[in-house]
């Protein structure tokens, strides 16, 4: 009479262990994608070549919301590189 109460526990108990089970390799799935999301990050921040104080100055300047260039050099219009190129075409010009 009490085994169909009996079979249920037993799956609850059951489904109980495996929620801890899959919660157990949720963490772990984390903590891995974590570890990823870091090294990318460092490998992405290593590519940039900068110093640690150029570092600090480009994300100050994110988190403001500025954009521009980290280094001193200013940035160009699009008319004035293309008179730089018709100088640089004059100068090799003169060369031929």
């Amino acid at each position: 009479m009490y085994e169909r109460l009996d079979r249920l526990r037993g799956e609850v108990e059951r489904l109980k262990k495996k929620v801890e089970d899959d919660k157990s390799r949720l963490k772990a799935a984390e903590q891995r994608l974590k570890n990823a999301e870091n090294a990318q990050i460092i490998a992405d921040v290593g590519a940039l070549n900068l110093s640690p104080e150029q570092l600090a100055q480009f994300l100050q300047m994110v988190q403001q919301g500025e954009t521009g260039r980290v280094s001193n050099v200013p940035e160009q219009e699009p008319d004035e590189i293309e008179e730089d190129d018709d100088y640089l075409e004059e100068k090799e010009n003169e060369y031929e």
